[in-house]
């Protein structure tokens, strides 16, 4: 298979971009993530960047696409992001949301912890996205509110999962790789992206762009529309399976 990718990165209304959002291709072999620290967390930026080039480097020296893969990738990430903390020489843990997936061209694996997505579109309909790890989704879950509501509760900031050094958190993956068909696309995005930008935008937008970039290039339109001052930092990366 072959794929075409893009992606966006912006600090939005905030001083600091503390998101991390990039991907690394290697032979047959793509890894993609998107990470966002957490701001109010003393180290936000810190965990996003030391996670994410953690993964890229480990997936660089060994590439794979397989949950194994991602199991050693992200236990070196918490390694590195623990000796990180260290250096930096104070007390703080550092926190960041994180989507990363793999691909080997045949088949894509995934992982996510936080509120950080992946989206995966098929025939320009959505027809799969990751769930948060935050109270909103748990409301949502129970039947509580209904999962439209998320974005605009009043707890979606409250996540009960996040990546760190502690070893606790609660990564979910993707168990089953997942075959790829043309014309399958990936949005991976942070939730200052996904907040402004509804699943049903998603899919219209695909539906008129012939190529990543014009996708999320469609998409932030409609965030800048929507967003209002000191929004927080968004990040988007596409990826489209095109034969």
């Amino acid at each position: 298979m072959k794929m075409q990718v893009d992606q966006l990165s912006d600090r939005g209304g905030r001083s600091e971009n503390e998101d991390f959002c990039a991907y690394q291709k290697k032979g047959d072999y793509g890894c993609f993530l998107v990470a966002d620290g957490l701001g109010g967390h003393r180290g936000g930026a810190l965990a996003s960047t030391v996670t994410g080039e953690s993964i890229l480097n480990a997936f660089n020296a060994k590439p794979g696409a397989t949950e194994e893969y991602l199991r050693v990738y992200l236990d070196q990430a918490r390694e590195k992001l623990g000796e990180a903390a260290g250096d930096a020489g104070e007390i703080m843990t550092p926190k960041t949301t994180l989507v990363v997936m793999l691909t080997d061209n045949e088949h894509a694996v995934w992982a996510h912890v936080g509120d950080s997505r992946l989206y995966k579109f098929r025939k320009k309909k959505l027809i799969y996205q990751t769930r948060d790890h935050s109270v909103s989704q748990q409301l949502a879950n129970s039947g509580e509110i209904d999962p439209e509501d998320i974005r605009f509760h009043e707890d979606r900031n409250r996540l009960i999962s996040v990546f760190d050094n502690s070893g606790n958190s609660r990564i979910e993956y993707y168990t089953n790789p997942d075959l790829l068909e043309k014309g399958d696309a990936f949005l991976l995005c942070s939730d200052g992206f996904w907040e402004y930008v509804l699943e049903r935008e998603m899919e219209k937008c695909l539906a008129r762009s012939r190529n990543p970039k014009k996708w999320i290039a469609r998409m932030k339109k409609k965030l800048l529309k929507r967003a209002e001052d000191g929004h927080d930092n968004y990040s988007a990366l596409a990826v489209m399976i095109t034969g």
